[in-house]
């Protein structure tokens, strides 16, 4: 009975800890994942497509140069990063027609290491029902809240939207991403939602 309560209890814990990224159709679901430094990310993608990193320049052109870093081709397979900041991957074949997505590495506090340019205010923080964007980042035209296990919890444009409706979401600690319509990381900023 020991036994299987440890196995129950392990089955649990991995899958209430397991970041994933699948390759569905011709995108990469989610496009965009949070993880804490050192947290293993498991892989899924489908013969002819690709996981490759690739640099930030190249991610912004459609390109699909890799970087030297990750590379792997259809199959499950295991990433873990150890040094917090964004990692841009796209699949090969399928680049040019915006196959290709991010992964948010955080620091541990909930936030990535390397700061971007532009600012990103978000009031009250913490917040209750409603929070406030601030940006000069005239280009910014999505905002995603993304929870402590990477998923995407809420995904809108802007267009002159300056407030979200969080009333629906859980109390906990989020990350906000500002990005542009090809899904740059423009700004990022945790966020506290305390009813």
């Amino acid at each position: 009975m020991r036994i299987l309560s440890t196995l129950i209890l392990s089955a649990i814990s991995i899958g209430v800890f397991a970041q994933t990224i699948d390759q569905v159709g011709f995108s990469f679901s989610p496009a965009v994942l949070a993880v804490d430094a050192g947290q293993t990310i498991m892989i899924t993608i489908g013969s002819p497509h690709t996981f490759t990193e690739v640099t930030e320049e190249i991610w912004n052109a459609n390109g699909n140069t890799p970087n030297g870093g990750f590379n792997f081709n259809a199959g499950t397979h295991e990433l873990t990063l150890n040094t917090p900041g964004t990692y841009y991957y796209v699949c090969i074949p399928h680049s040019n027609s915006g196959m290709k997505g991010q992964i948010i590495v955080l620091d541990g506090s909930g936030m990535a290491e390397r700061p971007t340019n532009a600012s990103l205010g978000l009031f009250p923080n913490p917040a209750n029902n409603v929070v406030r964007i601030t940006t000069a980042q005239e280009e910014a035209r999505m905002v995603t809240l993304i929870d402590v296990q990477g998923r995407e919890v809420l995904h809108q444009q802007l267009n002159g939207l300056t407030s979200l409706d969080i009333s629906g979401l859980e109390q906990g600690n989020y990350v906000v991403v500002l990005t542009n319509t090809s899904r740059t990381i423009l700004a990022r900023e945790r966020l506290t939602i305390a009813h």
